[in-house]
């Protein structure tokens, strides 16, 4: 298992003008002296580090800095090599992810703790060090911002003289383990660019878990280990929820629940986890997360095993951690370095008042549902967040925060908007509890959803971010003169959702984080037209032609919107509307969307209570 990453080090920038005197400009009118060098075997990462640098520089400046397969002054230097070595500038001590940046000698190093080609023990588990510092120099030194995926969201500012100032740069992620889910990484066969947000998360120092796959896998697994033929076999292995008297059988094996202090079903499920695990020898992780929903088991043996939560109502975590060491203890005598993570969550998402000292191989992934769906408005739920979120490591530091308070269902072209006061909680509060992972997951619809996407990716870096500033930096960038106008709408649709969710019951529904026909009314309806004013604002200031696509992103949201509000008797007529789109017109329009990240991919008409998709 790797080594505790610690929170980033030292970041210093220093400008000195005898320094920069000293060294060249990188570009002055379209030409340049420098040239790029990394090693012509260098890991992918660093090879691609180098094309990206030189395509940025070329895009901001019109000078082409050469490729270089050996080390020629002045150079910008990429990789850990010998003369980044002999410069002084190495890896020592960098965790996974880490980078130095550093200019010595009139030239420029920037090197970081990277794995090279074949060198992988673990899958999902790649380091990118270098090609993360080289962004990061980017954003500083060339000041570009990837505001959202594809050529439509670069941002690179053109500089017709661009000097480089001295630079001592070091950093690391806030958290070692890092997932950014819900953001259209999986891309239709018929996309344009199916690596279009992986490219992205590049920029964003995130791996993609669809290309690089899951460094710790978690999510409900009880029905992998033991089948139902098993089961039918042994009965008594099953569990006896509170509200019956016998064994439960539920529906869907994918629903199975078991009596979890029944020592051949540990047996039984142990031994499933071990054939998981010889059957994927480079995954380094297994999940033994419960399956989803309740319905724990009772019985005379678990009962002690359960507790009140601070609410009054049952839960399940003394008896759910018992199972976890249970199966630890069982699945280290064969494999002691592989990782087991299980959710805390559901009716066991609260650390019970007994501390439980977890097994070292156990990853505990809080999930908190009652926070779903912006619960962390409801004065209840934001008063007890940090406490619950940082008592959990009594038991283990083996600790992820794993989120879906921001994200709600919303297929119908509901903006969500990015939840100020939430997003300055969260993950400062896990990384201040010194949680190791962090698992977010966004909005699939960028054209609104891009600003929650670029602050949890930022955040999952330096959980310490300043949340306003680089909301307003993002609008600022992202639409031009008319940014304060988008910042007005989303704020307006902000206000009316937290003043929703202040009144809505701490009770656990699935409807709680949904975007259905009750919130549609409450939030988004009675502000429509006003919505509409201020986006026409913005439209009419914008001044280039990838500003006008990046608002009208988010107009295509509300052309869905207002087409599902017409469709379910919520707007009469609607023809004087920016956005009205007659049947027609709009089948015409889905098709062309379709080609973008705009909306979200799944698409239903408005709908009452909870969703379901049939």
């Amino acid at each position: 298992m790797m080594a505790r990453t610690l929170t980033p080090l030292l970041v210093l920038t220093l400008a000195l003008p005898l320094a920069a005197q000293q060294m060249p400009p990188l570009a002055d009118g379209g030409r340049s002296d420098w040239v790029i060098y990394r090693e012509a075997d260098a890991p992918e990462s660093v090879l691609l580090a180098a094309e990206e640098l030189q395509r940025v520089l070329r895009e901001s400046t019109g000078a082409e800095l050469p490729i270089v397969d050996a080390p020629a002054a002045p150079m910008i230097c990429l990789g850990d090599n010998d003369a980044a070595r002999e410069a002084g500038v190495t890896t020592d001590g960098l965790p996974r992810d880490g980078f130095r940046t550093r200019t010595v000698g009139g030239n420029l190093y920037i090197t970081g703790a990277d794995v090279r080609d074949g060198e992988l023990q673990w899958i999902g588990w790649t380091s990118r060090g270098t090609l993360y510092g080289m962004y990061d120099f980017l954003e500083d030194v060339v000041g570009a911002r990837w505001l959202m995926p594809g050529e439509v969201g670069e941002d690179i500012p053109a500089h017709e003289r661009l000097d480089l100032p001295e630079l001592d740069v070091e950093e690391a992620p806030d958290f070692e383990v890092r997932s950014l889910q819900a953001i259209q990484q999986e891309t239709p066969e018929w996309f344009p660019d199916r690596q279009v947000v992986r490219k992205w998360m590049h920029t964003q120092r995130l791996p993609a878990k669809q290309f690089d796959g899951w460094a710790l896998g978690w999510g409900h697994s009880w029905n992998d280990y033991i089948t139902e033929e098993a089961l039918a076999e042994h009965p008594e292995w099953r569990a006896i929820p509170s509200s019956m008297e016998k064994r439960w059988v539920p529906a869907r094996h994918s629903a199975v629940k078991y009596c979890t202090t029944n020592e051949e079903m540990l047996n039984a499920f142990a031994d499933g986890v071990m054939k998981r695990l010889a059957a994927n020898p480079r995954r380094i992780s297994a999940s033994i997360s419960p399956s989803d929903g309740g319905s724990f088991c009772t019985c005379k043996d678990c009962a002690p095993f359960i507790a009140d939560d601070p609410h009054g109502w049952a839960s399940f975590s003394p008896l759910v951690l018992k199972f976890y060491n249970d199966i630890a203890g069982r699945v280290a005598e064969r494999y002691p370095e592989r990782q087991l993570p299980g959710y805390v969550y559901y009716n066991y998402m609260y650390p019970p008042q007994e501390t439980i000292q977890m097994h070292p191989n156990v990853w505990l992934v809080f999930y908190g549902l009652h926070y779903y769906g912006w619960g962390l408005a409801k004065p209840t739920y934001r008063d007890e967040f940090a406490s619950v979120v940082s008592d959990w490591t009594r038991f283990t530091h083996n600790m992820v925060y794993g989120s879906y308070t921001v994200w709600m269902r919303s297929f119908n072209g509901a903006v969500i908007p990015p939840p100020r006061a939430i997003l300055k909680m969260e993950l400062p509060v896990a990384h201040a509890a010194n949680y190791r992972g962090a698992s977010m997951v966004g909005v699939a619809a960028w054209g609104y959803g891009a600003p929650v996407n670029y602050v949890f990716a930022r955040q999952m870096w330096d959980a310490q971010l300043d949340v306003d500033a680089t909301l307003d930096e993002w609008m600022q960038r992202t639409y031009g003169p008319g940014w304060e106008s988008m910042r007005e709408l989303y704020s307006l649709v902000e206000a009316r959702m937290t003043h929703w969710k202040e009144q809505e019951s701490i009770v656990y529904r699935g409807e709680n984080y949904e975007i259905n026909r009750a919130v549609i009314e409450n939030v988004h309806l009675p502000i429509f037209d006003e919505m509409e004013r201020l986006y026409l604002d913005a439209l009419s200031k914008v001044e280039t032609d990838r500003r006008r696509a990046r608002l009208e992103m988010f107009g295509d949201n509300l052309i869905q919107l207002h087409h599902a509000m017409r469709e379910a008797g919520m707007i009469e007529d609607g023809e004087g509307s920016h956005f009205y789109r007659s049947d027609e017109q709009y089948a015409a329009w889905l098709e062309q969307v379709k080609m973008t990240l705009a909306i979200d991919p799944q698409r239903y008409p408005i709908w009452e209570g909870e969703w379901s998709a049939n």
